[in-house]
């Protein structure tokens, strides 16, 4: 990692699954079977009741415009036809099944002629499903707004002007299209990987991954992958790429050297946010802003560390650089198979 030497619809779902139902003799989808033989979880990903992502806007009951592309239970058409998207009702159960399908009954998926990334780069990915995809799996921030928000700015004063920068949730669309997407922060005069090739049965997002509720059909990783039968083997994956890249003796799957790499940039980082902002910082995953301010310097952030009044104000356009790449190496969890090479 560079930064490292830089710092050293509830109705219409009721109604399709009561189709489903009368469609298949009584059997309701949830006990259907995919043709791979997994089972579909209805309630799961899309459609998690409980997931936090349909939930954010509980007490205030609409959805912003500026989530409801994503978030909204519907308003995927509407932002695949016009570009942007209104403010939307407040999610109960996840999508309608019509925010990605254009047709019950065929099941057919809304026509997405290109991915439009946060960069501003377009791309067609070839596959209408994976742009389908794509166009929530992209993050939010990128190269170009990490750059326009320290432009013109020494590159280790602190500035309190400078805000944490937050890629998103899950944006495997950008790590698979690496430099070609330009969503993590990449240095000037640097050379990047770009779009990760994986096998033709395995390139697409469904490729691998059960749409509806998202899970890994990891029985497809055995094919090229020897030892590969359940999700904790994936750790152990390391084909063309070769050399040992967190340092620590011996090559590993890429996934071990991708966490090795994040372990070295977050003690570099804590360490440069002390040492030249004058203020230690660590990282909480699950409480925005994520990052704040460590007041008793214990390296972690403890409960009565987490208001919003404590968040790290000290940021130097170095920091900020650095707390962007590693935050989005947390924030694909499968950045090291949906491409290790630019991940690294």
């Amino acid at each position: 990692m560079r930064a490292i030497q830089q710092l050293r619809k509830f109705t219409i779902l009721a109604v399709a699954l009561a189709a489903a139902t009368l469609l298949s003799g009584g059997m309701s989808r949830a006990d259907e079977k995919t043709e791979e033989g997994v089972k579909l979880e209805f309630w799961k990903g899309h459609f998690d009741r409980g997931a936090h992502a349909f939930h954010d806007w509980d007490k205030v009951k609409e959805i912003p415009a500026v989530c409801a592309r994503c978030h909204g239970a519907n308003s995927l058409p509407e932002y695949i036809k016009e570009g942007k998207t209104a403010p939307a009702p407040h999610v109960k159960n996840g999508f309608a099944c019509t925010n990605c399908h254009a047709d019950l009954l065929t099941y057919a998926r809304h026509t997405v002629p290109k991915v439009n990334f946060a960069s501003g780069v377009s791309v067609d990915t070839g596959n209408n499903d994976a742009n389908l995809c794509m166009t929530c799996h992209q993050g939010r921030e990128s190269t170009a707004s990490v750059k326009k928000a320290i432009a013109g700015l020494p590159l280790d004063t602190p500035d309190p002007k400078i805000n944490f920068l937050h890629v998103h949730y899950f944006p495997a669309g950008a790590t698979i299209y690496g430099s070609e997407a330009k969503v993590a922060y990449e240095y000037d005069g640097k050379k990047y990987a770009g779009r990760f090739a994986h096998m033709p049965n395995v390139s697409t997002c469904t490729g691998c991954h059960q749409p509806h509720g998202g899970e890994l059909q990891i029985d497809r990783c055995g094919g090229c992958h020897d030892g590969i039968k359940v999700v904790a083997d994936l750790a152990k994956i390391r084909m063309s790429t070769r050399g040992d890249f967190d340092g620590n003796g011996k090559e590993e799957g890429l996934a071990r050297e991708i966490a090795g790499l994040q372990a070295q940039l977050y003690a570099a980082i804590q360490s440069y946010s002390e040492n030249v902002g004058g203020t230690p910082i660590a990282f909480i995953k699950a409480a925005y802003p994520y990052w704040y301010a460590d007041t008793n310097r214990n390296g972690r952030i403890d409960p009565e560390e987490i208001k919003m009044a404590n968040k790290y104000t000290a940021y130097t356009p170095r920091l900020l650089q650095a707390v962007f790449n590693y935050t989005f190496s947390l924030r694909d969890p499968g950045g090291a198979y949906h491409n290790g090479r630019y991940m690294l």
